[in-house]
């Protein structure tokens, strides 16, 4: 997994819900990587974002209160540092001399303290403000808890969720502008609480919950994925949320359920936006010849492992393992590979839509790319891409599918338009500067005939 090194530190104090803050210095690792670091007393609800002229992240540390305005002349990259008073809040803003590749604030508990730091990558080929994503891959269950259990089928509920994790971190971690963050890293029991809690200090963008089902019928079988509600959509979603425990929350820990109250407008958003997530995987699942859904459309329920104020959060309940095809399914490396791939291409096609310039997930032809690891396969690197191989060899010119760990290769990527009422081919090929032969051959389409809500990709130029 990709690590944060420490580099910057500087220390001050703050007191509030969030508590005491305290700026502790700038940490030079190497002439390449610094990291601005802090202690906080307790979790707290950070923003951030950076500009490019000038140069420069600002960090803002909700319902917060500084003693001492502060500033701090850096030298080179590091113009200077400052931390100062907004009304309720305290806003740290970091000045550079250069552009750096950045990732959202992380807050990890150290001896004792709650240590918050920003992570800074400086180089030759970083020309503006990038900004990596984090996602937070949450497997279901774990230690103690094994979930649904499948004594027929020999299936456990929190093995197949872990492999599933395992394999879409694998795909992100491999992709430029990604980070995962396995919320547990090994078969090990972490309340629901925590889940999200933990999410939070690593400063995720969206969080993955993954799970499977069991029910007294054998016959139930089908992926679903749900969001955050009050009221769950429907009888199986009200019976899953039964499950939900009470809440636990630790020394630390952000109460979530007081900031929703506090930031009705942040919670809105952040449902809108899982609700726009929830949407693009379930979009991809549709088109997965290996899955079957239980629910055709986006579910809603009151879990609590969603209830995080900000982070947009989605549940993918992958099958029903008391249902032989579905634990077959489940159980098969094929199986869990698709599913995965779903979450991915749903996430990447998020993304392709979030307004943050400071992203570098696509370059410059709007393409992905890909770091080829030992053991790859161009046929398994197009499956776990949903694109054709031929695709992938006719844009990196490769020759007799030769490829080798270390190197980067560039996939092709797809966006998708959703047909409206009063749309046609010949328009939304105009739109998006493409022709309609190119939309029709993508598509698969024998004529022009569109319905509303049909799904069509478009040329990744």
């Amino acid at each position: 997994m990709k690590k944060y090194f420490l580099p910057l530190i500087f220390i001050f104090f703050v007191y509030s819900e969030t508590g005491e803050v305290e700026f502790q210095d700038l940490i030079k690792i190497d002439s390449n990587h610094y990291e601005v670091n802090f202690v906080l007393e307790n979790t707290a609800l950070i923003l951030s974002e950076s500009s490019n002229d000038p140069f420069e992240i600002l960090v803002t540390i909700k319902d917060s209160t500084i003693v001492n305005d502060f500033s701090s002349i850096q030298n080179y990259p590091i113009k200077s540092v400052e931390a100062y008073q907004d009304q309720n809040d305290v806003k740290i803003k970091i000045s550079l001399y250069e552009a750096a590749r950045w990732a959202k604030p992380q807050q990890i508990v150290e001896n004792s303290n709650l240590r918050l730091f920003v992570p800074l990558f400086f180089g030759k080929d970083i020309k503006t403000m990038q900004r990596e994503v984090i996602v937070a891959i949450d497997a279901g269950h774990g230690g103690r808890d094994p979930g649904a259990i499948s004594s027929e089928l020999n299936v456990i509920e929190k093995d197949i969720t872990f492999l599933i994790a395992s394999e879409l971190a694998r795909t992100l971690q491999n992709t430029e502008g990604y980070v995962p963050v396995l919320i547990r890293e090994s078969d090990e029991f972490i309340y629901l609480d925590q889940r999200y809690q933990k999410s939070r200090r690593a400063g995720a963008d969206i969080f993955i919950s993954i799970h499977a089902d069991a029910f007294a019928l054998p016959s139930v079988s089908g992926a679903s994925v749900y969001v955050w509600a009050d009221n769950p959509s429907s009888i199986s979603a009200k019976n899953l949320s039964k499950k939900v425990s009470p809440v636990r929350l630790e020394k630390y820990d952000l109460n979530e359920d007081t900031a929703m109250l506090k930031y009705p407008e942040m919670y809105a958003e952040k449902n809108r936006l899982s609700l726009s997530l929830a949407k693009k995987i379930l979009h991809q699942l549709k088109l997965d010849p290996n899955t079957k859904l239980h629910k055709k459309s986006v579910e809603f329920a009151d879990f609590r492992v969603l209830k995080s104020v900000d982070i947009p959060s989605i549940f993918l309940e992958s099958g029903f393992i008391s249902n032989p095809m579905d634990a077959k399914r489940l159980k098969g490396k094929p199986g869990r590979r698709m599913l995965a791939r779903s979450l991915f291409l749903g996430i990447n096609q998020y993304f392709a839509e979030v307004q943050d310039k400071n992203l570098f997930i696509f370059n410059k032809d709007s393409n992905l790319t890909y770091l080829i690891q030992s053991g790859d396969t161009l046929s398994e690197i197009a499956i776990r891409f949903g694109v054709p191989v031929m695709d992938i060899i006719n844009l990196n010119m490769i020759r007799d599918e030769a490829i080798f760990p270390g190197q980067k290769i560039q996939i092709p990527h797809h966006q998708f338009y959703e047909i409206k009422p009063g749309d046609t081919l010949s328009e939304i090929a105009l739109e998006y500067n493409s022709s309609l032969e190119e939309i029709q051959s993508l598509n698969n389409l024998v004529n022009t005939q569109i319905i509303v809500g049909q799904m069509i990709k478009l040329p990744s130029n």
